[in-house]
C-alpha cells in the first residue's frame, strides 16, 4: 500500500492506495496536478491514467473513499451525498475501481470548490527497518564469516594445541589448567 498526499489550496489530506492494479498505476503516474470537478459531495478530476472497469468496481461507495472513474478517466473523492445517493451512503454516477481511503476528517473537502487547483503526490516511504526490527520480521542471521570479520565469534582452537577426548573429563580439567596456567601473568604463575 502507498501513501498519498492530496491538496488544494484550502485543504490537505493523506490517504492511502491500496493494491489493485489501478492504484498502482496512478502510483506511477504521481505527482498529478488537475482542476476539480464536484458532485455533490463528491469531488473528481481527470488524471493522466487509462484503465478499464475492474471487476471490484462498483458505484455505492463509504465515506472516505477513493475512487477511479474509467468513463472520464477521473480520480474521485467520496465524502458525502451525491446526487444519486439514496439514503446517506455515497453513490457514483456509475461504477468506479475502488483505489483507496483518506484518512483524517474528510469533511474538509467541503471547503473545495468547482475548478480550484488540485494535486496528489507520493508520500515518502522509509526506505529501511531499524536492525532490531529486522531480526523480529523474521529475515536470515548473518554468515559465520560475517561474525568472525566483527570479532563476535567463538574461537576455534589453535590445531598445535592438544584438544582433549570428550570421553576423558580428567585429561579435559588437565588440559584447561593448562591453557589458565599459561594465561596468567609471570608474577602470579
Amino acid at each position: 500500500m502507498h501513501e498519498i498526499r492530496i491538496g488544494t489550496h484550502k485543504v490537505e489530506m493523506l490517504g492511502t492506495l491500496n493494491e489493485s492494479p489501478t492504484a498502482e498505476r496512478i502510483w506511477d503516474a504521481l505527482p498529478i496536478d488537475s482542476t476539480v470537478n464536484t458532485w455533490g459531495q463528491e469531488i473528481y478530476f481527470s488524471i493522466p491514467v487509462q484503465c478499464d472497469l475492474g471487476l471490484e468496481a462498483r458505484d455505492r461507495m463509504e465515506v472516505g473513499e477513493l475512487g477511479y472513474w474509467p468513463t472520464g478517466s477521473a480520480f474521485c473523492i467520496f465524502f458525502g451525498r451525491t446526487p444519486a445517493s439514496k439514503g446517506d451512503e455515497p453513490r457514483a454516477a456509475s461504477p468506479v475501481n475502488p483505489i483507496g481511503r483518506c484518512e483524517g476528517d474528510i469533511k474538509v473537502f467541503r471547503q473545495v470548490r468547482e475548478g480550484d487547483a488540485i494535486r496528489i503526490e507520493a508520500v515518502e516511504e522509509v526506505a529501511e527497518e531499524p536492525p532490531a526490527q529486522a531480526e523480529e520480521a523474521g529475515e536470515p542471521e548473518p554468515p559465520a564469516e560475517a561474525e568472525a570479520e566483527t570479532g563476535e565469534a567463538a574461537q576455534e582452537p589453535d590445531a598445535t594445541e592438544p584438544v582433549a577426548d570428550a570421553g576423558e573429563p580428567e585429561a579435559a580439567e588437565a588440559a584447561a589448567t593448562d591453557d589458565a596456567q599459561e594465561d596468567k601473568p609471570a608474577e602470579e604463575a
